[in-house]
Protein backbone atom coordinates (compact mmCIF):
# COMPACT_ATOMS: atom_id res chain seq x y z
CA UNK A 1 0.00 0.00 0.00
CA UNK A 2 1.11 3.57 -1.11
CA UNK A 3 0.73 6.52 1.53
CA UNK A 4 -1.27 8.31 -0.35
CA UNK A 5 -3.91 5.28 0.03
CA UNK A 6 -3.46 5.30 3.69
CA UNK A 7 -3.75 8.83 3.98
CA UNK A 8 -6.97 8.65 2.54
CA UNK A 9 -8.64 6.15 3.75
CA UNK A 10 -7.54 7.03 7.51
CA UNK A 11 -7.43 10.69 7.36
CA UNK A 12 -5.97 13.16 10.05
CA UNK A 13 -4.69 10.48 12.54
CA UNK A 14 -2.17 8.35 13.09
CA UNK A 15 -1.36 4.67 11.95
CA UNK A 16 1.28 2.54 12.99
CA UNK A 17 3.14 0.82 9.73
CA UNK A 18 5.32 -1.86 8.58
CA UNK A 19 7.92 -0.42 5.90
CA UNK A 20 8.20 -2.88 3.41
CA UNK A 21 9.99 -1.14 0.50
CA UNK A 22 12.16 2.35 0.49
CA UNK A 23 14.92 4.14 -0.85
CA UNK A 24 17.49 6.35 0.98
CA UNK A 25 18.79 9.67 -0.40
CA UNK A 26 21.17 11.26 1.17
CA UNK A 27 20.05 11.23 5.19
CA UNK A 28 16.43 10.95 4.41
CA UNK A 29 14.69 7.52 4.16
CA UNK A 30 11.56 7.39 1.81
CA UNK A 31 8.95 4.93 2.45
CA UNK A 32 7.38 3.69 -0.67
CA UNK A 33 5.17 1.13 0.06
CA UNK A 34 3.96 -0.05 3.65
CA UNK A 35 1.76 -2.93 5.22
CA UNK A 36 -0.83 -1.00 7.79
CA UNK A 37 -0.22 -2.50 11.43
CA UNK A 38 -3.12 -0.15 12.76
CA UNK A 39 -4.99 3.30 13.12
CA UNK A 40 -3.74 5.16 16.32
CA UNK A 41 -6.57 7.28 18.04
CA UNK A 42 -4.71 8.84 20.76
CA UNK A 43 -2.11 10.71 19.93
CA UNK A 44 -0.34 9.55 23.94
CA UNK A 45 -0.34 6.21 22.55
CA UNK A 46 0.99 6.96 19.12
CA UNK A 47 3.95 8.51 21.22
CA UNK A 48 4.32 5.52 23.23
CA UNK A 49 3.84 2.82 19.88
CA UNK A 50 6.61 5.23 18.15
CA UNK A 51 9.12 4.78 21.12
CA UNK A 52 8.80 0.75 21.57
CA UNK A 53 8.72 0.80 17.42
CA UNK A 54 11.66 -2.01 16.23
CA UNK A 55 13.00 -1.88 12.90
CA UNK A 56 11.17 -1.43 9.95
CA UNK A 57 8.04 -0.16 11.92
CA UNK A 58 7.23 3.40 12.42
CA UNK A 59 4.38 5.79 13.27
CA UNK A 60 3.10 8.98 11.66
CA UNK A 61 0.26 11.08 11.06
CA UNK A 62 -1.58 11.00 8.13
CA UNK A 63 -1.58 14.97 7.46
CA UNK A 64 2.17 14.48 6.51
CA UNK A 65 2.32 14.84 2.95
CA UNK A 66 5.14 12.80 2.61
CA UNK A 67 6.32 9.73 4.37
CA UNK A 68 10.07 10.07 5.40
CA UNK A 69 12.32 9.16 8.07
CA UNK A 70 15.54 11.40 8.78
CA UNK A 71 18.35 9.05 9.05
CA UNK A 72 20.64 9.54 12.36
CA UNK A 73 23.82 7.85 12.82
CA UNK A 74 24.26 6.23 16.57
CA UNK A 75 27.49 7.96 18.06
CA UNK A 76 28.63 7.23 22.04
CA UNK A 77 28.81 9.57 24.08
CA UNK A 78 32.86 10.31 24.81
CA UNK A 79 33.50 10.05 27.87
CA UNK A 80 35.95 12.42 29.08
CA UNK A 81 39.00 10.75 30.78
CA UNK A 82 40.81 12.60 33.65
CA UNK A 83 43.87 10.58 34.26
CA UNK A 84 46.19 12.12 37.05
CA UNK A 85 49.44 10.72 37.89
CA UNK A 86 50.68 11.75 41.29
CA UNK A 87 54.16 12.86 41.89
CA UNK A 88 55.83 10.29 44.65
CA UNK A 89 55.30 13.50 47.26
CA UNK A 90 51.84 13.77 46.34
CA UNK A 91 51.00 9.86 47.42
CA UNK A 92 53.10 9.80 50.70
CA UNK A 93 51.27 12.96 51.29
CA UNK A 94 48.20 11.17 50.67
CA UNK A 95 49.09 8.27 52.31
CA UNK A 96 49.71 10.56 55.44
CA UNK A 97 46.31 12.38 55.20
CA UNK A 98 44.68 8.61 54.84
CA UNK A 99 45.86 6.74 57.82
CA UNK A 100 45.57 9.44 60.21
CA UNK A 101 41.97 8.94 59.71
CA UNK A 102 40.28 6.71 62.56
CA UNK A 103 37.97 5.51 60.58
CA UNK A 104 39.92 4.22 57.66
CA UNK A 105 42.18 2.91 60.07
CA UNK A 106 38.87 0.17 61.91
CA UNK A 107 38.16 -0.38 58.63
CA UNK A 108 41.86 -1.53 57.40
CA UNK A 109 41.78 -3.63 60.76
CA UNK A 110 38.79 -5.26 60.14
CA UNK A 111 39.75 -6.47 56.74
CA UNK A 112 42.85 -7.20 58.41
CA UNK A 113 40.41 -9.43 60.76
CA UNK A 114 38.64 -10.69 57.78
CA UNK A 115 41.31 -11.78 55.69
CA UNK A 116 42.30 -14.04 58.59
CA UNK A 117 39.21 -15.30 58.89
CA UNK A 118 39.07 -16.33 55.11
CA UNK A 119 36.97 -13.61 54.14
CA UNK A 120 38.90 -10.96 51.50
CA UNK A 121 36.77 -7.51 51.60
CA UNK A 122 40.08 -5.21 49.95
CA UNK A 123 41.25 -7.44 46.89
CA UNK A 124 41.96 -10.68 45.70
CA UNK A 125 45.63 -10.12 45.74
CA UNK A 126 47.22 -11.15 49.30
CA UNK A 127 50.45 -9.82 47.96
CA UNK A 128 48.73 -6.10 47.57
CA UNK A 129 46.85 -6.31 50.73
CA UNK A 130 50.10 -7.26 52.45
CA UNK A 131 51.78 -4.25 51.05
CA UNK A 132 49.14 -1.57 51.74
CA UNK A 133 49.26 -3.38 56.18
CA UNK A 134 53.34 -2.52 55.19
CA UNK A 135 52.36 1.25 54.54
CA UNK A 136 50.36 1.75 58.17
CA UNK A 137 51.13 1.26 61.39
CA UNK A 138 48.40 -0.33 62.67
CA UNK A 139 47.44 0.24 66.85
CA UNK A 140 47.90 -2.49 69.06
CA UNK A 141 44.53 -3.94 70.40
Amino acid sequence: MQWKEVRKIYPDQYVKLQILASHTEGNIKYVDDVALIRAIQDPKEATKELLQAKDGVIVSHTGNEELKVEIRAFRKPRLARMVRTLTDEQKQQMTSVIFKDEDILSQLLQAQKDRMDGISTYSNSEEEFAQLLDKITLPEE
